[in-house]
């Protein structure tokens, strides 16, 4: 188990669940009842890929866990579970039921999973929500197992659900390349030993080059530069999970009018939203919120699993009005903050991440709410998802909405799966640092009409 992995499970508790979560809706194919889903989804245990047969190795919990052991005795019918959304029917019970299922621990005893299929829906739709512990995959990787379960074909019918899919046999990864698997040759263990070496003495003036940067008032966002807010406290273990499409289109023609990035309108839409939602609140600062914005660190070569995911820090331009200026500082710390990753190799990239997350381990730390700054404010990740519309043995997916991990000092976590022309919106929080969460959803919708309007 690697060290990211088993952080994952160091750290968690019954206030913060460590995995990441996905709901999907599907249209079933004409002529087949709700409960074709279920069927489909179920599987023989043997043909459970070997990822997701794994378990922490006895003992569970104790002081944390280094190894995985596999469970050659899986019980299918605690991992694939069916549900009904209860009256009237609608997609907000639906969410009652997801935060539900988001705010509960995985049993330790067991791989690390489940998929809740759920129907009921006035509509007819069918909802599979599954949940993954982090320690086995990152959201990339959950999003990278959706995609090869689903087809672009919709008459396809050899579609095998993520937890059965087989496991592939990848190339070496751009790190086991450059050390040409170092441990069955000394002379490469010296090598590496150097390369490593001499990644890490060229980190230091890095480091100086960033603090420079960020002293020049260059736009550069660095951890601690947040104000304090109502998101940045102690929170709970209820969760509360709100989810919206838009048209993906809408954020592009933004993008093209004003010469920024998709990305750069997804964050200043959000700080636009946040903006409203805090104001209602009577809780909004007056110096801007800052997100932590993950950055995915796979090559093409990696394996579908584990965690390679780096971090940056932006502006949401929260402490401003208008919604050009908002953008316009949001693209100043986004271009900030792309030139000086540029400039690192893979490794110290890794590092320079840590960085700019491990405030958040300190602002998990008991007496750090007393008066410390949170790092950043908030989360927001921005996962490129299929670019067709995609079918599970012939019925249609809908949509794909992302539920994340709030932890204390970062009550409120936003991802965003962008799918065709679609973009996919998936906000959990906790119930009660982040009241009236599903507000959110108007603010960003009011938000993201705001710049369309000036920019028309």
């Amino acid at each position: 188990m690697g060290p990211v992995d088993s952080g994952f499970l160091l750290i968690e508790s019954r206030e913060h669940p460590m995995h990441v979560g996905g709901l999907q809706l599907f249209t079933v194919p004409d002529g087949e009842s709700p409960d074709w889903v279920r069927q489909q989804l179920t599987v023989a245990s043997e043909q459970i890929s070997p990822r997701f047969r794994l378990k922490p190795k006895d003992p569970v919990g104790l002081l944390g866990n280094f190894r995985w052991s596999v469970d050659q005795h899986l019980d299918l019918d605690h991992h694939i579970r069916r549900s009904a959304v209860p009256g009237p029917h609608r997609l907000r019970e639906l969410f009652e039921l997801t935060s539900r299922w988001q705010g509960s621990l995985l049993d330790r005893h067991r791989p690390l999973w489940e998929a809740h299929v759920v129907e009921g829906l006035e509509d007819g739709r069918v909802a599979v929500f599954s949940k993954i512990h982090h320690a086995l995959v990152d959201g990339v990787s959950a999003l990278h197992l959706m995609q090869q379960a689903c087809s672009p074909d919709p008459d396809a019918m050899d579609c095998m659900p993520p937890y059965a899919l087989p496991a592939k046999t990848v190339q070496a990864t751009a790190t086991e390349k450059r050390t040409g698997h170092a441990l069955s040759n000394p002379m490469s263990v010296l090598r590496s030993g150097m390369d490593l070496a001499g990644e890490l003495v060229s980190i230091g003036p890095n480091s100086l080059k960033v603090a420079y940067r960020s002293l020049r008032d260059t736009g550069l966002s660095t951890p601690f530069d947040a104000p304090r807010t109502i998101l940045n406290g102690r929170i709970g273990g209820s969760r509360r999970f709100v989810a919206q499409t838009f048209e993906i289109g809408r954020f592009r023609q933004v993008a093209k009018s004003c010469n920024v990035s998709f990305n750069d309108v997804v964050l200043a839409v959000c700080g636009g939203a946040l903006r409203r939602y805090l104001g209602e609140l009577d809780e909004l600062p007056d110096r801007s919120l800052t997100a932590m914005c993950p950055v995915n660190l796979r090559d093409e070569s990696s394996e579908v699993g584990g965690n390679e995911i780096g971090a940056m820090i932006a502006t949401l331009g929260t402490h401003v009005d208008d919604p050009l200026e908002r953008l316009e500082d949001v693209h100043e710390s986004t271009t900030a903050a792309k030139e000086t990753m540029r400039e690192l190799t893979p490794l110290q990239l890794l590092l320079m991440s840590g960085y700019n997350v491990a405030g958040l381990g300190l602002s998990m730390l008991p007496t750090y709410s007393l008066g410390g700054r949170p790092p950043f404010n908030v989360i927001i990740s921005n996962v490129p998802g299929p670019r067709k519309q995609m079918y599970f043995n012939g019925a249609h997916l809908e949509g794909t909405y992302p539920a994340s991990i709030p932890v204390d000092g970062m009550a409120m976590n936003i991802t965003l799966v962008t799918y065709d022309d679609q973009v996919d919106f998936g906000i959990t929080a906790c119930r009660q640092s982040a009241p009236s969460v599903q507000r959110m959803i108007h603010h960003i919708e009011d938000a993201l009409a705001e710049l369309e309007e000036a920019t028309a």
